[in-house]
């Protein structure tokens, strides 16, 4: 008897820690959510907004002959010739165009994931997962910030040299992702101060190293489908097995770390042309509609 009350005790503090972490994913993913659930009115001198039962008119932008509408409700890259337009204005919008419907959901899965990912942050505590380190040694290298802005920063440049629009928007817009993500990551890191599992410093929530990744892996897959997003989503994996296995990280910290990086290239790759997508539910008799709004700049 007196075994157990002592490991209660022990277990105590982190039982309050974990509860406390849990509270405040939660507490991020229903703020972010809060944009799904309001409707703000268009003011008169605003934007020219095109509801479902409106007419479009002459000046309405429409698929090019021959090409099918797009099904993605939510965007898909938006083709601005040569992909020159200034990064940096790009990236500050990117800041205010994240707190989006679209990202309330994308972080709302993976903090579902991170919940249930939970019971294997102490397994990963007292042995590593038992991961082979020589296996995933590279993934600690390919993951970083740097390499990742590097592999954007190369295929703009290729896209620039060789003539291709399209190279040239994927290595911007991986850049726009990579410094959207590292600056949320960041800021999260230093707010919640999460000791990581070899306890060398309190920046392990979430991972950087996974939101690099999946920030680039989203991009390739938004402008090239699943042939190359699968692929490069199983690299982002592979990075994130890598910060556990060298037990810099715990399993809650990678699905996060993901969510962040899925949901900043999809804020990044969301507009479609010169307009963009918004989603919205608005009570009904018995129920709820949802209405998806197209809204010309």
């Amino acid at each position: 008897m007196r075994y157990w009350m002592s490991l209660f005790q022990r277990q105590k503090p982190s039982l309050f820690m974990n509860t406390a972490r849990y509270a405040c994913v939660f507490a991020l993913a229903f703020a972010l959510s809060a944009p799904a659930w309001a409707q703000e009115p268009v003011p008169a001198d605003g934007p020219r907004v095109e509801g479902a039962a409106a007419e479009p008119g002459a000046g309405d932008q429409q698929p090019p002959p021959g090409r099918p509408v797009p099904t993605d409700i939510v965007g898909v890259a938006s083709p601005i010739e040569g992909g020159s337009q200034n990064v940096l204005k790009l990236v500050a919008s990117d800041f205010k165009h994240f707190f989006s419907a679209d990202t309330a959901k994308v972080l709302s899965y993976f903090a579902i994931g991170a919940v249930a990912a939970a019971p294997w942050d102490r397994e990963g505590v007292n042995n590593g997962f038992n991961i082979p380190t020589t296996l995933f040694e590279s993934g600690n290298i390919a993951g970083t910030f740097m390499f990742q802005m590097g592999t954007g920063l190369a295929t703009y440049g290729a896209g620039r040299v060789f003539g291709s629009t399209k190279a040239s928007m994927v290595g911007r817009d991986i850049v726009r992702a990579q410094l959207l993500s590292q600056v949320l990551v960041q800021g999260v890191k230093m707010t919640i101060r999460r000791e990581r599992p070899d306890g060398s410093n309190n920046m392990s929530f979430p991972s950087g190293h996974a939101a690099s990744a999946f920030a680039t892996a989203g991009v390739l897959h938004r402008y090239y489908g699943w042939k190359v997003g699968v692929p490069a989503y199983a690299f982002g994996s592979y990075v994130a097995l890598a910060r556990m296995s060298w037990n810099r990280h715990h399993a809650t910290d990678v699905v996060l770390g993901a969510g962040f990086g899925l949901a900043s290239a999809r804020t990044v790759t969301m507009n479609m042309g010169g307009s963009r997508f918004s989603v919205g539910v608005q009570p009904q008799a018995g129920g709820a509609s949802v209405n998806f709004t197209k809204i010309y700049k």
